[in-house]
């Protein structure tokens, strides 16, 4: 089993990672893309400018038709990093005060500036704005890029680093995040495991007997069938007890899967405890214990299915008496506490181990590590009253000190009379104007 979840672990750790890589990549890919355009639209600004401010110094203010301009002029102020070239209409130089060498520039159609990239003869990158000029010649202003390109460069180590180091810390961070995602999964991968192997217990034992029971049997086929009368009971004991065992096993797998159908109805939950208490009175008695019956004046009415509640106060109240010895005493109390109706079983048994309490509950715990097995008893019987209580939207609380005594609380939500008798007012009243509508 540890080699399986360590393979769902690494994988899980695979996937992690996959999604974070991807995620860091396209998120490195748009600030990258982000950056390269602000960088470029910066640098086309700044061309732009620069275009505007070196036009009037090469070819002089705007003049009036036929009225001659002065001889073309350097430009001045010239920052490093800008260059500029400019080319008469035939395509010959008129300036290029900083001997770049251009070659295969398109010419601009229009008046509109037009970028372009390109390359100059040293292999740099440059960005350039070309420009028409009053003339009908064109005007270059172009920028290096190796800056941007540095700052890109820069980028990207900063990126791939980061992101390295990112998928670095986040591998130990998914190994831990899906161990302890897996904690769960493994517990209840490991409770399957054990309810396997404790029903394959459970009905292990009934087989067992019923082979050999049967076995003996075809030993005796001659017999009449009165002779062998103690083997037929147990075979019919052993049959019943898979029956018990399948519905029990049915009715967990239904609340399971949600598919539990509780046929509910306002009841008084002292009807249903008093009757439970008749029905085990001769178990009781045949065992010396006392059983008794308390309940309160009060209203206990609740919203439930009666015999699943039948079911519930059974379990309780048959454990206590089988885990009571002779002498002992099993009450049953029926008390309102608030808005609830409480239902408490209390015996003088034997008492629960403060460390089998936690897992009370677990299906198929096995009742003889925590209390004196009598009865054969699956351990199924705690868990099916705690499913079935919850089910109603109640409480089950179990309390117990070692050679003291159990005490079992069963909480159930009363019914609100008002709220019940003013909802049926109200549908009464929605109805009758369409009687009497339909009588006029």
């Amino acid at each position: 089993m540890q080699v399986l979840f360590a393979r769902i672990r690494w994988r899980l750790v695979r996937w992690n990672l996959l999604i974070l890589g991807l995620i860091l990549a396209l998120l490195g890919t748009s600030v990258y893309a982000a950056l390269g355009r602000s960088l470029l639209d910066e640098v086309d600004r700044n061309l732009f400018s620069r275009s505007e401010q070196v036009i009037p110094i090469l070819f002089g203010p705007p003049r009036r038709a036929g009225e001659p301009g002065p001889p073309p002029r350097g430009p001045q102020g010239y920052s490093g990093g800008v260059f500029f070239l400019a080319l008469r209409p035939d395509g010959s130089v008129l300036a290029d005060p900083q001997q770049v060498t251009i070659s295969d520039l398109p010419w601009p159609q229009t008046r509109e500036p037009t970028f372009a990239t390109i390359q100059l003869g040293d292999g740099d990158q440059a960005r350039v704005v070309l420009r028409r000029t009053p003339d009908g010649g064109m005007l270059v202003v172009g920028q290096s890029l190796a800056p941007e390109e540095t700052a890109l460069r820069t980028l990207v180590l900063v990126l791939v680093g980061g992101g390295g180091l990112g998928l670095l810390l986040s591998l130990g961070a998914a190994w831990f995040l899906s161990g302890r995602a897996l904690v769960p999964i493994q517990q209840a991968f490991q409770r399957q495991q054990e309810f396997v192997a404790d029903a394959s217990h459970e009905l292990r034992t009934p087989l067992t007997v019923l082979r050999s029971a049967t076995d003996l049997l075809d030993q005796h086929r001659d017999e009449p069938l009165e002779h062998n009368g103690e083997l037929f009971d147990d075979v019919r004991g052993e049959i019943a007890r898979m029956e018990r065992l399948a519905q029990d096993l049915l009715t967990l797998a239904r609340s399971d899967t949600g598919g539990l159908e509780l046929m509910t109805a306002p009841l008084d939950v002292a009807d249903i405890a008093s009757e439970v208490v008749r029905r085990t009175t001769p178990l009781a008695q045949s065992k010396g214990v006392q059983l008794t019956l308390r309940a309160e004046p009060q209203a206990s009415t609740v919203e439930a299915d009666p015999d699943r509640l039948q079911q519930v106060f059974l379990i309780l109240i048959d454990n206590a008496i089988k885990h009571t010895p002779p002498g002992g005493d099993v009450s049953v109390q029926v008390q309102r506490h608030g808005q609830s109706s409480q239902v408490v079983v209390a015996d003088t048994g034997t008492g629960i181990a403060p460390e089998h309490l936690p897992r009370i509950f677990d299906r198929f715990y096995r009742a003889d590590r925590a209390r004196s097995r009598d009865g054969g008893g699956t351990g199924l019987g705690l868990a099916i009253a705690k499913m079935l209580i919850e089910a109603h939207g109640g409480q089950l609380q179990l309390a117990s000190t070692l050679h003291v005594g159990t005490q079992v609380t069963v909480s159930l939500p009363l019914v609100n009379r008002a709220a019940k008798l003013g909802g049926r007012l109200g549908e009464l009243a929605a109805h009758l104007p369409r009687t009497a509508s339909t009588r006029q």
